[in-house]
């Protein structure tokens, strides 16, 4: 059972947006940017234990992640964009 590889890889996501909450040197929209980037980069290895396991086929995984970073890229630009802005 490959669950565990996911969850790994969820971890290891959940770690990225912790570092970069506290990496003072980005700017807001390069932290989001990362975060995006962060989740390609963490769940084709997390959908591959499925492939791995022959519980997914290869391009199912691939479009996981290809809707999933899409999903995740509109809840961000949604949030960015919905933010208040006040002037000092």
């Amino acid at each position: 059972m490959q669950v565990p590889g996911f969850f790994l890889a969820l971890m290891g996501w959940a770690a990225t947006l912790l570092l970069l909450e506290n990496a003072t040197r980005l700017t807001v929209n390069d932290r989001r940017a990362m975060a995006v980037c962060s989740w390609v980069a963490w769940m084709t290895p997390g959908f591959g234990s499925f492939v791995l396991a022959g519980r997914l086929a290869t391009d199912t995984a691939a479009l996981y992640v290809g809707v999933t970073t899409m999903l995740l890229t509109v809840i961000i630009l949604l949030g960015a964009r919905s933010r208040t802005r006040t002037r000092p």
